[in-house]
């Protein structure tokens, strides 16, 4: 049996909402409804805005539009008892107020994803594996090939760049040539695939970042 839809739920201030989602008041099935009542106030509007940014940022952080706008409701759910309210505000000021707090929760979720990315170009693993052989005195992070491989890793899925992403990651501690079991069945986990296949993924993705830095003049070893 479907849970009673509170009459007055589409009237309540967004501050009121979020309260309910908090737990500040009511039972949870109230806060499922105040969360579905927020959603559905807030949810074009978000989206509208991040896909303004589907040529540049979002692609280049690895996600689209719809993505960052169900991060960011389910990041606001989980902070809803860090919105302020401001009583003395009027409706559409109050609706103004509560999108702002969207737009920095959603600002946020993509700085975080966009500083994931900015580890895989910094890295020495990528550093060494696409470049072996070119002599250049600039940190790898402020570097013009390290913002070439950037531009590069634009080209890949999300699957692929979360493989090598993880990769560099773990080569900045050894300089192995295999991923330990336990990670690599991690990124199978993550990815539903076996983790042959998530060896052939960081093969094909570096094979084909390879590529890119090749077709821009870029020359280096390879990886088997």
């Amino acid at each position: 049996m479907r849970p009673e839809r509170s009459p007055d739920a589409e009237e309540e201030s967004d501050a009121d909402l979020l309260g309910r989602v908090a737990g500040r008041a009511g039972a949870p099935e109230a806060a499922r409804e105040a969360q579905g009542v927020f959603y559905r106030r807030h949810v074009r509007y978000l989206y509208g805005v991040l896909l303004r940014h589907k040529k540049n940022l979002l692609p280049l952080a690895g996600l689209s539009a719809e993505d960052l706008t169900q991060e960011t409701f389910q990041r606001a759910f989980e902070r809803a008892h860090t919105f302020e309210a401001a009583d003395d505000l009027d409706a559409d000021h109050q609706r103004m107020r509560a999108r702002a707090w969207l737009g920095r929760i959603a600002t946020n979720l993509l700085t975080d994803h966009l500083h994931r990315l900015r580890e895989v170009s910094a890295s020495p693993y990528l550093d060494r594996v696409t470049t072996s052989g070119l002599d250049d005195d600039q940190p790898p992070s402020q570097s013009p090939r390290a913002r070439l491989v950037a531009e590069g890793l634009e080209q890949l899925t999300e699957r692929e760049r979360d493989v090598l992403r993880v990769s560099a990651l773990h080569y900045k501690a050894g300089d192995h040539q295999r991923l330990p079991n336990d990670v690599s069945a991690e990124l199978a986990g993550r990815w539903e695939t076996t983790n042959e296949n998530i060896r052939a993924i960081r093969v094909r993705a570096m094979k084909k970042l390879k590529a890119f830095l090749a077709s821009r003049g870029e020359t280096g070893g390879g990886e088997s």
